[in-house]
Order: C-alpha cells, then structure tokens, then sequence
C-alpha cells in the first residue's frame, strides 16, 4: 500500500507517480500531434467515422473539424485531470487504455485485408502503433496500483 502504519509514504512513491503522470502527459501530447496531423494530411477520416461516407468537396468539412475540436476538448480536460490528480481520471485511463489490447489485433486483421477498412493503411499503422503505446501505459499503472494504491496517485 501507499501509506505504512505511521501514514509514511513508501520511498519511491511520489517518483513513481510524477513519471506516470509525465507518461500520460507525453501521450496526451503525442494524441493530439497525431490528431492534428490526420485533420491536416486526411480529414476525410473523420468524415468517414462519423458519416459512413467521405463527402467530396471541402477541405476541412465542419463536421471533421467539430469532431477534432470535441477530441482536442476531451484530451484537454484528461491533461488537466492528470496534473490535478483527479483519482476518476486514474481509473477512465487505466480502463480505456487496458481496452486498446483489443485495437491491435484489429489493426493486424485490417492490415491484413481480413476485417474491411476504409481508412489508409498509414493510418491503421498510426492506431496500431498508438494502441500498443496505451497497452504499455496500461500495465504501468496496474503495475503502480498494485505496489503503491489509487493514494499513490495522489503522491
């Protein structure tokens, strides 16, 4: 646990949940540099995921940027959360990115042409890749909570 029988935290605490902290952080930056690059390179991704259908016509559909701007929001108040502490953030990460171990495979049959897709390949690639950063990041904050508890988070 977190706290011993004189309230004391254990040595290496506070280091070890200043660098998963630094680590979320570091992936809320690569999340948004990605995002920004695909709304840059492909905004027809995110017409696609959200119509069905890629629109012709408009370089960056409102509907593209709407769906960025509201994913920007999201990462935003997650990098806020993080640097505050808030122990709901802990467990919405810890369980969004142990459900990412699911993105893998996904990406694996896509590239495979087995499962159908319509986005490039370059940008399953991306997922994939994003997908085994989260798994990582998953095991390290399972690994943290078994050894220090959700109070080591606040440390």
């Amino acid at each position: 646990m977190a706290t011993g029988s004189d309230g004391a935290r254990e040595p290496g605490c506070a280091q070890a949940a200043r660098s998963l902290r630094l680590a979320l952080l570091g992936f809320c930056a690569l999340a948004v540099a990605l995002l920004l690059v695909v709304y840059a390179v492909a905004p027809a991704i995110y017409v696609t995921t959200l119509l069905g259908t890629a629109r012709a016509g408009d370089a960056h559909p409102p509907v593209a940027t709407a769906f960025m701007a509201a994913i920007l929001a999201l990462v935003g108040m997650l990098g806020v959360g993080i640097l505050r502490r808030w122990r709901w953030v802990f467990w919405l990460v810890l369980v969004a990115f142990s459900a990412s171990v699911l993105q893998i495979p996904a990406a694996a049959l896509a590239l495979a042409g087995i499962v159908p897709n319509a986005a490039p390949a370059w940008y399953v690639v991306a997922r994939g890749l994003v997908a085994c950063v989260q798994v990582v990041i998953a095991v390290s904050m399972i690994r943290f909570y078994r050894r220090y508890g959700i109070a080591g988070w606040m440390a």
